[in-house]
């Protein structure tokens, strides 16, 4: 565990490590929700994927869309199963019946849906009501777990109440009010009935001045003070003028306005101006654009980092301004105000989809699509909902006609102090208020039992619920006995029917460990229901017991689908079959994830630790298993003909290793093998480690040593937790041949 996180942050991890129960995560700008969630995902345990209600905070946070990821139909949902909409309310709408008729979801899809633990879910207050309720009516579905919420799947909300709120028409709340007391998240009647935890993040890294967080306190929470409206008063300049050089930034609450201030003071700039095109490769839609596609740019224009630097020097931050000192045509120069110049790199930012890995059953992220262009915008105006997570040293601030009751608040909160404040219109006050009903939220906090004692009382929840589902054999056991249903099927399958004895084995050896799965879960459910003094110490002698018998059988379940698969070489039209057999040797190999897992978690929660990501990677990777997988592969995807080459059995390793070394590309063998290019890098890779390829031909040094050094500080080797801490311009292709490099060092 990070000692870097604050205590609440700790708090909230333990209850998402160790806990099956919502969490709203808050906290005042500047708190650190954003490191949180990067922490997350980077240690969780649990099968985790991240959604946003808009595309650029999805891409920002570095997942998807509520609406990519759930296939939701656009328009408001009524929870009830048939609504008759009354008067002449014609709004787009959806009840239950037509949220299922009207859902197009493809198989890869409601297989991440089926496999997720944790949802994650961003910027949650722009999050409506209807629209959370129509993702839990979604998860019950396909989970096929009507009585929970959300299917069994935890959900962390991420999110300030006291910054933008969902939107909604009066013509969609005319019919909302039905069923909602508000349009906020927290009303969705999933959580009336299961409400999260409430943990306020308190530690505040953007301000430091006493004064100003008094002030910023007192506006979340309606009680802004004479002294405070005489404070702001100290900063209201309508006489200033904002100049093309001084470094200051306006907010604002409307997009022309913003963009009007740009376009004039670029215009006033009496130089040539230079355009730069983003790359935009693959699926990226124009609603995801970070910046602008084309980037207009003239010498001594302001410009604003959109990004962190992910160099590891720290040049500049997300917020961080800078005035543009030199121009060519593909090159851009730019100073800050303390006189450090920089050349501009090129940024990354993908558009993921998730997916289930077919060998591992882990959830993982596949870039669909990347736009790549300078991470920097015009930045002598921002609309204050675009400055949401930017930090500003000077601001003009010009909410006259803020419409929505954060905005003032989110503004100000976007500086490190008031002496950079300049007010060009007095505040209106109706718009600093707060909402009656994020208040009453709030105050929920305050009612909650204490929070050390809940965090004690679910993790013993979640101990039996976990322990429980690690020992239900049910999937298993049902996929397997569907399976041989069709082995007596003659008509339908001659060659199952063949092997329909080693079938009839492998379901009378599972029927059997079920039974005995059944029976141990019992125990485990008396074992916790006893209690007294030593029913932990009971526990854990008795997981541990179970791991050494289950685990050897369901190997050798494994070992025996992976071996027939090797006998099935010589047969003829096989490719169905032996895709059905691998199927079935993953759902045996989850299995023994889970009663591997059962343990180590197990043990952790009783020591009072955390089970971590870097644990739980050891049991999703079994290398001699990856590798009977890939010798079988051919079995599933017969490889094209290849002129020239010899008939006779070749290892599949090699025979890519020669044609690299005909002067092939990797993409030319890839197509070559109708094998995935990441299996052929992974081929390349083994003969830089055994010596055989030099690294230097597919990675730089300099990528190598970074890589290295990455992976020496996590002191892991797996793939994703290393490319988890990099920088997107490092492939998985790099840290591949960079992982393989040490190894032949070692060698």
């Amino acid at each position: 565990m990070s000692s870097s996180l604050s205590e609440a942050a700790l708090i909230a991890s333990k209850f998402i490590n160790q806990t099956n129960r919502h969490v709203f995560l808050t906290g005042k700008a500047g708190t650190g929700k954003t490191t949180f969630l990067k922490h997350i995902i980077q240690h969780t345990h649990k099968k985790a994927a991240i959604v946003a209600p808009t595309g650029i905070a999805a891409i920002n946070a570095g997942g998807t869309t509520i609406h990519s990821m759930f296939q939701i139909p656009f328009g408001s949902f009524a929870p009830v199963q048939n609504y008759q909409q009354q008067g002449n309310s014609f709004i787009q709408l959806n009840d239950r019946n037509a949220l299922f008729k009207n859902h197009q979801m493809n198989k890869n899809k409601r297989a991440v849906l089926r496999e997720i633990e944790l949802l994650i879910i961003d910027e949650v207050s722009m999050l409506r009501a209807d629209i959370l309720d129509a993702i839990d009516a979604i998860l019950r579905s396909v989970r096929g777990r009507s009585y929970l919420s959300f299917g069994g799947v935890q959900v962390l909300f991420i999110g300030d109440m006291y910054q933008l709120p969902p939107v909604v028409k009066d013509d969609e709340w005319s019919v909302l009010r039905e069923f909602y007391k508000s349009i906020y998240f927290f009303d969705s009647l999933v959580l009336q009935k299961d409400p999260p935890i409430y943990i306020e993040l308190d530690k505040i890294y953007r301000q430091n001045n006493p004064e100003f967080i008094s002030l910023l306190n007192n506006l979340r929470n309606n009680c802004v003070t004479k002294s405070d409206v005489d404070l702001l008063n100290k900063y209201y300049n309508p006489n200033f003028k904002q100049k093309v050089n001084d470094n200051y930034i306006t907010l604002t609450t409307h997009n022309y306005k913003a963009t009007n201030i740009n376009k004039d003071f670029l215009a006033e700039l009496k130089k040539p101006s230079f355009f730069y095109e983003a790359e935009i490769k693959d699926d990226f839609a124009d609603n995801l654009f970070p910046v602008d596609r084309t980037l207009e740019l003239k010498e001594g224009s302001q410009v604003m980092f959109i990004k962190n630097d992910l160099s590891g020097n720290q040049n500049y931050f997300n917020g961080k301004l800078a005035k543009v000192i030199n121009l060519k045509p593909s090159e851009i120069h730019v100073e800050f105000e303390d006189g450090r110049k920089l050349k501009l790199e090129k940024y990354t930012w993908e558009n993921k989809r998730y997916a289930l890995n077919p060998v591992t059953n882990e959830i993982g992220d596949e870039v669909i699509g990347q736009f790549i262009h300078y991470p920097i915008k015009l930045a002598w105006a921002i609309t204050v909902h675009k400055s949401q997570g930017l930090t500003f040293d000077n601001a003009i601030i010009d909410v006259a006609d803020a419409f929505a009751p954060g905005q003032v608040y989110v503004a100000l909160s976007r500086l490190r102090d008031l002496k950079g404040l300049i007010l060009t219109s007095n505040i209106n006050f109706n718009s600093i208020a707060s909402d009656d009903k994020v208040t009453e939220f709030s105050n929920t906090k305050n009612n909650q039992q204490n929070i050390s004692e809940q965090l004690g009382h679910e993790t013993v929840k979640f101990l039996r619920y976990y322990l429980n589902y690690c020992y239900d054999f049910n999937w298993l056991y049902n996929s397997l006995n569907r399976h041989y249903k069709e082995y007596f099927e003659e008509n339908k399958s001659k060659l199952k029917a063949k092997f329909k004895d080693w079938m009839q084995e492998l379901v009378l050896k599972t029927a059997e460990i079920k039974t005995n799965a059944d029976k141990f879960t019992n125990q485990i459910n008396n074992i916790i229901d006893g209690g007294g003094d030593n029913w932990t110490e009971t526990l854990m002698k008795r997981t541990k017991d179970a791991q050494g018998y289950f685990v050897p059988i369901l190997k050798n379940a494994s070992t025996s689908i992976l071996s027939h698969l090797e006998n099935l070489k010589e047969e003829k039209k096989v490719k169905q079959y032996a895709k059905e057999l691998l199927n079935l040797e993953v759902i045996f190999f989850e299995q023994i994830k889970k009663v591997e897992k059962a343990v180590g978690l197990c043990d952790a929660i009783i020591k009072g630790e955390e089970y971590t990501k870097v644990q739980y990677q050891k049991l999703v990777h079994d290398v001699s298993r990856e590798e009977k997988i890939e010798e079988n592969s051919s079995t599933v995807k017969r490889e094209k003909k290849l002129k020239g080459l010899p008939k006779e059995k070749i290892d599949t390793k090699q025979l890519t290793f020669d044609l690299y070394k005909q002067g092939k590309t990797i993409e030319e063998i890839a197509v070559l093998r109708n094998f995935a290019i990441t299996t052929i890098e992974g081929h390349l890779a083994y003969f830089v480690a055994t010596g055989q390829l030099n690294a230097a031909d597919f990675i730089s040094q300099k990528k190598i040593d970074d890589i290295l050094k990455v992976a020496q500080k996590l002191n892991t080797t797996s793939l994703k937790l290393i490319k988890a801490e990099m920088s997107a311009s490092y492939s998985y292709a790099d840290i591949k041949f960079a992982m393989a490099a040490m190894e032949q060092e070692k060698g």
